[in-house]
């Protein structure tokens, strides 16, 4: 394996994980959050499925209902759930903060795999584990006296990565098509639409923009994020799993949320702290910590 182009794909998979969260701020200024989320996953779903039909058409699951049932299931938990929130709490957070407390996935995990099964936390998850909750104590603990980071900013983007969390070990354990595009275009599909409900429930629909409020700008942010930050973090994370080992393809769960500080800061000027800045060390080194235990079992 050509080592270059796989550290290019890391790389670069890292930067369109981190550049998305600054894209999610560009368009939620101007286009309601759950609106935008759905019709982000819709068109990605789309995309990924017509893209698994031309590769592999003899082989093709679509048509089979029980398959949409369990998408339907993990796009309600992923999407509406996972997602949805990301959308809403990130209206409240820079798109740094957000990515940091979207990377606490794994420790969620953990977790999660802990109390619902009984898997045995090794000391490696242990110590990760309390990096990782201390880590959020000095993000948002000023928080918690009325200053600082939104709480509702916070308290969203932290049940998302539980949901993110819990709709992860679901759907390790349902029937979904062994075509992995062909999954992951099935369940954004129909996520796009679910998040198309609570969108109308809220009104939403009353707030979306005029013509003449979608200037440039909005319409190229909006297209980076479909494309750019949803369909090819897709293919190049399984592209990965598929040409290297677990480990070095979960290497963007803890450089994302650098990049998304970092172009935060230069692209739209959000203020970096030292609590930040010693919240983002703590956080990344545990999970890492958690990441390489996943992937050793």
């Amino acid at each position: 394996m050509n080592q270059f182009k796989l550290w290019v794909v890391i790389i670069t998979l890292s930067v369109t994980v981190g550049s998305s969260f600054i894209a999610i701020k560009i368009v939620l200024d101007s286009i309601s959050p759950l609106f935008a989320f759905s019709i982000r996953f819709m068109i990605t779903g789309g995309v990924l499925i017509l893209v698994s039909y031309i590769l592999d058409r003899k082989n093709h699951e679509i048509k089979e209902l029980k398959l949409w049932r369990n998408a339907l299931a993990i796009g309600a938990i992923l999407i509406v759930g996972g997602h949805g929130l990301i959308a809403w709490g990130t209206q409240y957070l820079s798109a740094g903060i957000a990515s940091l407390l979207n990377s606490t996935i794994p420790l969620w995990i953990v977790l999660f795999m802990f109390l619902i099964f009984h898997s045995k936390i090794t000391n490696s998850a242990k110590t990760g584990l309390s990096l990782g909750f201390g880590g959020m104590i000095i993000l948002v603990g000023p928080s918690i006296g009325g200053q600082g980071l939104s709480l509702i900013g916070v308290a969203s983007l932290l049940i998302s990565s539980m949901l993110w969390a819990l709709g992860s070990i679901y759907s390790g354990r349902s029937f979904l098509p062994q075509n992995f595009l062909l999954s992951a275009g099935m369940v954004t599909l129909v996520g796009g639409a679910l998040l198309i409900i609570p969108s109308v429930l809220i009104g939403e629909f009353n707030l979306l923009p005029s013509y003449s409020d979608i200037d440039l700008n909005l319409l190229i942010s909006y297209i980076f994020l479909i494309f750019i930050g949803t369909v090819v973090p897709f293919a190049e994370f399984y592209w990965l799993l598929k040409v290297s080992t677990p480990p070095v393809a979960n290497t963007f769960a803890y450089i994302a949320p650098i990049m998304a500080v970092f172009l935060g800061w230069t692209i739209l000027d959000e203020s970096v702290t030292y609590l930040t800045i010693i919240a983002t060390i703590v956080i990344l080194i545990a999970v890492a910590l958690i990441v390489r235990t996943l992937n050793n079992k």
